[in-house]
């Protein structure tokens, strides 16, 4: 049931990467502690006198089977270890390797000789244990004896209907007639906001840091929506504090995405059975564990930071003396968790067209929202270099470009490498209407997540060249060049000149 894997997943985060030394006895209720009160375990199911009855905190059992047979198969000394009265078909118990426990009454203990850690992980259909230490056993080891033990007959109270029964502890909850999904959303694309209408049923969950008033209309048809207001407005108010003090924002940003995925992480049903998930907060629900128990799909918004850090380390070797190619790196445990989640992922959505053919076994590729812009009735005579004077948005290549081809540049963007960047090119700060006059629109991005600009010059038939960086797929007036490809830039470049007008 939801209920058990609710329980189960509660009782995992308790336990993953716990360190027991040497000689040390573990001990299954010292460390889950107390579960009926305060804890967040809901209805599970049990075993009690011959029948599966539903209680809080019901189906704990299936981990301290685990915990049992693994302790068994590592050579451990079984300090304490009580079998189920009645033995379920299928389980542990049917070999003589399972262990009940209750609370205050029945505990699970083992010691072993070495130092180990424990590992507890749950994915959408399995339960993991794992003890990582040095060996106590030789290789191969012959497993202990075990006697097999038949089934028994078990009722149920959920099927049986006998709420009269001295062993039912209340009136049973009607169970859900279906699963729910749970929407944990955090960057307003539309390309998302219409999967998201598209997609959801009346009895599904949305969880936004904030309704903006984009979001009005998608999450106004769904009932259920759940607002992190004080989340949103601390992460708001850490970035707006760390960029006047001169702080990291990359740290920051990645500071306030915690505060708000733990927060999300609070407001999952239990018996959300699936998640569609932004991928900013992924690793932190991840590291958290509500992930366990559950399928997931994930709303792909940039690179995963493990190939972010390789493609910024390629562009800093090609240019060394760049000051903003350090700035976005990510901890290491964040790494390897949205490393472990995207690897978990049932489905990756995204209308990136690089990011999903980077995961094309699984990427679920969206159609860009295409901006309503009249097209324009002539062709301009400038070239707009649609970002930053940043070197992962290219500006070194496009200042090599302008150089060479002595072309004056409309720059959009405020930020720069440095003061005095563009040297000798004659540049233009971009008006309120950015393509204004613009009859060329050049990107040699290293790294683009969202290419908003090109989408309303492409829909206005303005020329664009850029690289696949961008997430675009060939389509009319795009001319797609390798990421740090100058050559191929540069090619591109001289054929659309003609477009311009002179």
């Amino acid at each position: 049931t939801a209920g058990k894997v609710e329980n189960l997943r509660r009782a995992a985060r308790r336990l993953h990467g716990l360190a027991v030394p040497a000689g040390a006895t573990f001990s299954f209720w010292r460390q889950v502690g107390n579960p009926n009160f305060g804890r967040g375990y809901v209805l599970g199911r049990e075993i009690r006198e011959g029948c599966v009855v539903p209680t809080v905190a019901g189906g704990l059992c299936q981990l301290s089977n685990a915990l049992y047979d693994a302790a068994l198969r590592a050579g451990f000394t079984i300090v304490e270890r009580h079998r189920h009265t009645q033995v379920i078909k299928g389980s542990l118990a049917e070999q003589d390797r399972d262990a009940t426990v209750k609370w205050n009454y029945l505990d699970l203990r083992f010691r072993a000789p070495v130092a180990f850690h424990l590992e507890v992980e749950l994915t959408a259909d399995q339960l993991v244990v794992r003890f990582r230490g040095e060996k106590t056993t030789p290789d191969n080891p012959a497993a202990p004896a075990a006697t097999p033990r038949p089934a028994s007959a078990l009722h149920d109270c959920y099927a049986c209907g006998n709420v009269g029964c001295f062993k039912h502890p209340g009136q049973v909850p009607t169970r859900p007639a279906a699963t729910r999904t749970t929407f944990v959303l955090d960057e307003t694309w539309p390309e998302f906001a219409h999967y998201v209408q598209a997609t959801a049923n009346p009895a599904d969950v949305v969880v936004v840091p904030q309704v903006i008033s984009r979001q009005k209309n998608t999450l106004a048809t769904l009932p259920q929506v759940v607002v992190l207001r004080r989340a949103a407005w601390r992460r708001q108010l850490g970035q707006r504090l760390a960029a006047k003090l001169g702080r990291n924002a990359f740290a920051q940003t990645l500071r306030g995405d915690a505060w708000v995925a733990a927060a999300a992480a609070r407001h999952l049903p239990p018996d959300s059975t699936h998640l569609v998930v932004a991928q900013s907060l992924l690793p932190f629900l991840w590291q958290a564990g509500v992930l366990g128990g559950r399928t997931f799909d994930v709303l792909l918004t940039r690179l995963p930071a493990a190939l972010l850090h390789a493609r910024l380390d390629e562009t800093h070797a090609r240019y060394p003396s760049s000051p903003t190619l350090r700035d976005f790196r990510a901890p290491a445990a964040f790494v390897a968790a949205e490393s472990r989640a995207l690897t978990q992922a049932r489905r990756l959505l995204t209308p990136h067209v690089e990011l999903a053919n980077l995961f094309n076994n699984k990427a679920l590729l969206l159609d860009w929202v295409r901006p309503k812009v009249s097209p324009r009735a002539a062709s301009g005579s400038r070239i707009l270099f649609p970002a930053s004077a940043l070197a992962r948005k290219g500006a070194y290549e496009m200042r090599q470009l302008a150089q060479e081809l002595r072309l004056p540049l409309v720059v959009a963007g405020r930020a720069t490498e440095c003061t005095g960047f563009w040297q000798e090119v004659t540049t233009t700060p971009a008006g309120p209407d950015a393509l204004a006059g613009i009859g060329l629109v050049v990107y040699p991005a290293y790294v683009e997540h969202q290419p908003r600009l090109l989408l309303r010059a492409l829909a206005a038939g303005i020329p664009v060249v850029a690289t696949v960086a961008c997430g675009l797929g060939p389509q009319p007036g795009l001319t797609l060049v390798p990421v740090g490809d100058y050559a191929a830039l540069r090619r591109a470049v001289v054929a659309a000149r003609e477009y311009l007008t002179p």
